[in-house]
């Protein structure tokens, strides 16, 4: 539809003012172009907080331009990046133009993928890149959006290791002091092979015997349990299995579901070989993006979370009393819903013991958070299973992506949907037609004269008349109804649950409401088509419709309401 309302002429292509044959096969080159795209580029994502790059697939993935971010992280001028090509900063090299290709095939919005790119100083930094096609200029470019995820995946991999308690022994006990998980380093510190053969067995095997504590100390672990007192830094003498004792300094969290204490996770270092890594340790662990946590899902799907590392009251932005691993504190931060699904996809990972991922939001003081939870998962003995895993905040990630996508089905001149949204709400209205019987209405408006307007009065001018008109068409339509401009001078307006009569009257409306404005010194009308979808009409068809009857109207002397 756009093509009959735009000659060459009008689209003021500015590569048209260019005469040599070299200079039309290289339009990001010409210098007319390219002062035009400078200027609309800058114009949209000059301010960005992103760095964000301009690709052209169909030269070879020559990068058309850049945002000043996009220079300051890869640390390239902008003449010098614009002489690279994709495979000049991408570690794959040629391999991803294929690759770049398929992604400028897409249509519906930015998709994420993950890539290693090289700066100018040969710095090699993970990148995140939100990237899809986009029309400018007469050009169809690759629009990337680069999110460095560099610490992002250092931290996964921390938060890995951590998990697997590499560098110091972690065990969790009951109540009755009896292990409810080790790992390796606990099972080799035990002097054992393989967890199985320690996870039977009870801390007091390690401490020494009940009736008989070594200085005291043995008690001072069981405190944990058995008062839920937290032991902290405590060195003390442990014992492997052939009896041989090892000084360790031992630290022992209770884990507490509601008021009553569990168990406990105890995690200790074997001073003998490892003191001097322990503060390594402690400044690991205090460098991590996020809250380390433990839960058990219990046979009958019962599920408590039975323990959260220090870090999480701050990350989750609870009070210095409030227990993390209370369900009473926990519960305003999901929606009933949220919890309801947080549930199912945990009940799912349990039922099949494969590992927990989901991406969730959260209430706050000020507007929420989205999380991203990952967990492993274990049965025990007993059929528990067990997740062992990590929260990290993904709020910059989410509100990218919302941004990027509300980018994608926005006009940027008038602010209302753009194309592609509307046929999106034009087939959800045919599909609850379908559904419940619910009747709907369609107009399609369109500016007379406009090319007239733009000609004599010039681009400026006419922007400020296609601004005006969706101000007006806005104004006169409900928060259920999807105004939207389809091109051009062209708009459209979607009214849900509305019949044909209303429809009518709103169009006439909206057609004096434009007469009667004073746009344009020259006085502005609108033409416009108007029907009611017949039960189980096709939305295409639908709307071609509407169109044809906008075309009665245009033919018939414009400033008119016509019926489809």
């Amino acid at each position: 539809m756009d093509e009959r309302h735009f000659s060459r002429a009008e689209t003021r292509d500015p590569a048209s003012a260019c005469a040599t044959s070299e200079c039309t096969r290289m339009l990001l080159r010409c210098p007319t172009m390219n002062d035009t795209r400078c200027i609309l580029f800058d114009t949209l994502f000059g301010t960005n907080s992103a760095p964000i790059v301009l690709i052209d697939p169909a030269s070879d993935g020559a990068i058309v331009d850049a945002n000043r971010k996009a220079l300051e992280f890869y640390g390239y001028s902008r003449e010098e990046f614009r002489e690279l090509h994709v495979y000049d900063i991408n570690t794959l090299g040629r391999s991803v133009l294929p690759v770049m290709r398929e992604i400028s095939s897409w249509s519906g919005g930015h998709y994420p993928q993950r890539f290693r790119h090289r700066l100018a100083d040969g710095t090699v930094r993970d990148v995140q890149v939100y990237a899809g096609p986009v029309d400018l200029i007469d050009r169809k470019l690759l629009l990337c959006v680069i999110q460095d995820i560099t610490q992002v995946i250092e931290a996964e991999q921390f938060n890995r290791l951590l998990l697997e308690s590499v560098n110091i022994g972690v065990c969790g006990i009951d109540g009755g002091g009896m292990f409810t998980f080790v790992n390796p380093e606990a099972v080799r510190a035990f002097g054992f092979l393989h967890e199985s053969e320690v996870i039977k067995l009870g801390i007091h095997r390690f401490l020494g015997e009940a009736d008989r504590p070594l200085d005291g100390e043995a008690h001072r672990v069981l405190e944990a349990v058995a008062t839920g007192t937290a032991v902290q830094g405590l060195e003390c003498m442990m014992r492997r299995e052939d009896g041989t004792p090892f000084p360790v300094r031992l630290v022992a969290s209770p884990i507490r579901v509601g008021d009553q204490v569990k168990g406990a996770v105890i995690s200790f270092t074997d001073l003998t070989r490892e003191r001097e890594r322990e503060d390594e340790v402690a400044d690991l662990m205090n460098a991590i993006p996020g809250a380390v946590f433990q839960a058990v899902m219990k046979p009958g799907k019962h599920f408590e979370i039975t323990y959260f590392n220090g870090a999480a009251k701050s990350f989750l932005g609870l009070a210095d009393g409030d227990d993390p691993t209370s369900a009473a504190v926990l519960s305003p931060l999901l929606t009933r819903s949220g919890w309801v699904d947080l549930l199912r996809s945990l009940r799912r990972s349990a039922g099949r013991l494969q590992a927990w991922e989901r991406e969730f939001p959260i209430k706050g003081a000020d507007e929420g958070r989205w999380l991203l939870g990952r967990a492993s998962t274990r049965r025990q003995p007993n059929g528990d299973v067990v997740f062992n895993g990590v929260l990290l905040d993904i709020t910059d990630r989410k509100l990218l992506e919302a941004r990027l996508e509300d980018a994608a089905l926005t006009d940027p001149l008038t602010g209302l949907r753009n194309r592609r949204h509307f046929e999106i709400a034009l087939k959800e209205a045919e599909k609850r037609q379908a559904a419940a019987s619910s009747p709907y209405s369609l107009m399609v408006i369109d500016i007379d004269h406009f090319k007239q307007l733009n000609d004599r009065h010039g681009h400026d001018a006419g922007d400020d008349v296609l601004r005006r008109v969706a101000d007006t068409l806005r104004l006169r339509s409900r928060q259920s109804d999807c105004v939207a401009r389809w091109g051009g001078e062209e708009f459209a307006l979607l009214l849900p649950g509305t019949a044909l009569g209303l429809a009518s009257a709103l169009a006439n409306d909206i057609r004096g409401a434009v007469a009667e404005a004073g746009l344009s010194v020259d006085g502005l009308s609108v033409s416009i088509g108007v029907g009611e979808a017949a039960q189980g009409e096709d939305a295409g068809d639908f709307f071609r419709r509407i169109d044809a009857a906008l075309y009665r109207a245009k033919a018939n002397g414009r400033n008119r309401v016509e019926l489809a």
